[in-house]
């Protein structure tokens, strides 16, 4: 299928997109992995994504503004039948495959860029544009996208704002790559693409931004995670005790982790106090545990 083509609205374009909605947005719910992967492999907005970074280097004006018409009915597609389906399904749990959608950062900025730069390349090479279904399962375009509809359906702007940055953060990082590589491909001189790709560049800087700064925060969080290892295993009142971390999340001026506790005996508020101090001097920050406690036994 050519570019030209890939780029026009269609039936077919809309069908897939609904489809694929529905599929991903039920796999978000039952936090079923397969499901989602086979949302991903359908990914609709590939073809009108890798049609605007060519329209981009090549200034060609009715590509571009077929690719983004293309791209804007999917987008709002998408939303309306995954908020819909929020709606009128009973369930209202953020589960762990939405909530992975919700922190995007610059790792994710580079799977972006590394599928961007896979599917002109695809696109370019007819005799492995069968490897585009990779390319879409890596990038995950519609999976985002059915994370903001629930995020509607639900009312938590939290939600809507993670995975749509998400969302954004593939569309603007595939284009600026896929374009750059039709460039190094040769179908467009360097002085005709650079005004596109200038303006892209920038899109992608103010993007950047806010994933640099979840990026910092994920850092933290490994680094703490890692402190916290050190002393694992500890016994405190001929109790033996491990400590298993459930969830770290960085506020302004401190550290709330939720933390499950399991020792041979119950354990005391004195215990508690002293595992928070430990812990407390070892990452250097004021603490807030949610603790689990259970009990086993031998």
């Amino acid at each position: 299928m050519s570019l030209k083509s890939s780029a026009k609205l269609s039936y077919v374009f809309l069908t897939l997109m609904v489809l694929s909605t529905l599929l991903a947005t039920t796999g978000l719910f039952a936090n079923s992995a397969p499901v989602i992967i086979g949302a991903m492999i359908l990914a609709p907005p590939m073809a009108p994504i890798v049609s605007l970074s060519m329209g981009v280097i090549r200034a060609e004006k009715s590509l571009m503004k077929d690719s983004v018409r293309t791209l804007i009915y999917g987008i709002a597609t998408a939303l309306t039948f995954s908020a819909l389906f929020t709606f009128f399904i009973p369930l209202q749990q953020i589960t762990p495959e939405m909530q992975g959608r919700l922190n995007p950062n610059l790792l994710d900025l580079m799977v972006a860029i590394f599928s961007g730069i896979a599917g002109a390349y695809a696109n370019a090479k007819e005799e492995i544009a069968k490897s585009l279904a990779g390319v879409a399962i890596a990038v995950a375009l519609v999976p985002p996208l059915s994370v903001t509809g629930i995020g509607i359906g639900l009312g938590n702007v939290d939600v809507i704002y993670g995975s749509f940055l998400l969302f954004i953060t593939n569309l603007v990082g595939i284009t600026l790559s896929a374009a750059m590589t039709f460039v190094v491909l040769g179908y467009a001189p360097i002085k005709r693409a650079q005004k596109g790709i200038i303006y892209t560049s920038v899109m992608m800087f103010i993007i950047a931004i806010p994933l640099l700064i979840s990026f910092i925060h994920m850092v933290e969080k490994n680094d703490y995670y890692k402190k916290i290892e050190a002393f694992r295993y500890m016994e405190l009142s001929n109790t033996k005790i491990e400590l298993n971390i459930l969830h770290i999340q960085t506020q302004d001026d401190s550290v709330l982790i939720d933390l499950e506790v399991l020792s041979t005996d119950a354990i005391t508020n004195k215990d508690l106090q002293v595992i928070k101090n430990l812990i407390e001097d070892k990452i250097e920050k004021n603490v807030v545990l949610k603790v689990t406690s259970k009990i086993i036994f031998k």
